[in-house]
């Protein structure tokens, strides 16, 4: 598996090399990813060292981004409201075409209409979660501003549909943007907070006491990895917008946060926003 992903990590370079000014630094980074055998298992590791003077020089933002063709920063409102017209209507067609189906009525439990009312309404469940992840992700280009080339348009459309997928619209976006300025930071970062291992249930010593750690050692690395699957998908979401889950370690204000303190999206006065941002999440 990990020899899997590594040849679809270089193949993926390559391909990027060839789109001109960032092509010398992808074939750095190409030539310095290698497998390092263990007695154990096969592990991949980057020879690459920032911290060496002799380090090839990466590229700039400013150099990846010249890159990047001009056709990809065009924004069209146009264009992106056909997509939520679009989206709109395969949900509406869905369901209309499980109406004519099913209904919202209980069949008898044990019977083959209880059978045929569970398959239709899990292949609805199934079909509108993913129709609507597109409005979702509609939303998402508005508060990044790629919607349009106007903001309060973007807003709009952008609180509009959030709303009805009962996210926070402008809470979100403010903790968006403190994610992708502060991706991956262990204590300053917003979602997809990287985890210590004591959080993991690992001591010190890093033997397995609680938790996570020891849950992985009991059903093993497949299990393991579909439980992680169920609990990012189904109630990841959630929690995280409830500040339970994957929130930054610091305040706005950027004290570290106490022990019982929890950054949500829904309260104004959660240690999530600065007082300037309160107004605008109320």
């Amino acid at each position: 598996l990990i020899e899997a992903r590594i040849r679809c990590q270089l193949s993926g370079i390559k391909k990027t090399s060839i789109m001109g000014k960032g092509g010398e630094a992808s074939n750095i980074v190409a030539s310095n990813i290698k497998l390092l055998e263990t007695s154990e298992q096969k592990v991949w590791k980057s020879a690459y060292n920032p911290l060496d003077p002799n380090a090839p020089k990466l590229p700039s933002k400013s150099q990846v981004k010249a890159s990047i063709p001009k056709r990809c920063f065009e924004r069209s409102a146009l264009k992106s409201f056909y997509y939520v017209f679009r989206d709109t209507a395969w949900a509406v067609a869905l369901v209309y075409a499980v109406s004519l189906v099913v209904s919202t009525d209980i069949p008898p439990i044990f019977s083959l209409e209880m059978v045929k009312w569970i398959f239709v309404w899990n292949f609805y469940a199934f079909w509108m979660g993913t129709i609507l992840t597109g409005h979702w992700v509609l939303a998402h280009e508005c508060g990044h501003g790629a919607f349009s080339p106007n903001q309060t348009l973007n807003d709009i459309v952008g609180f509009i549909i959030h709303q009805a997928l009962l996210v926070p619209y402008f809470a979100w976006q403010y903790s968006h943007a403190k994610h992708h300025r502060r991706t991956n930071h262990l204590t300053d970062g917003e979602s997809h907070v990287p985890s210590t291992g004591q959080e993991n249930g690992l001591d010190e010593h890093g033997e397995r006491n609680s938790f996570y750690a020891i849950l992985h050692e009991a059903i093993g690395d497949g299990a393991f990895a579909a439980v992680q699957i169920y609990t990012h998908l189904f109630i990841g979401w959630p929690v995280y917008l409830l500040g339970l889950a994957s929130t930054g370690r610091n305040g706005a204000d950027g004290a570290p946060l106490e022990e019982d303190d929890i950054m949500d999206h829904f309260r104004p006065g959660s240690k999530l926003f600065p007082p300037k941002m309160r107004a605008k999440a109320y």
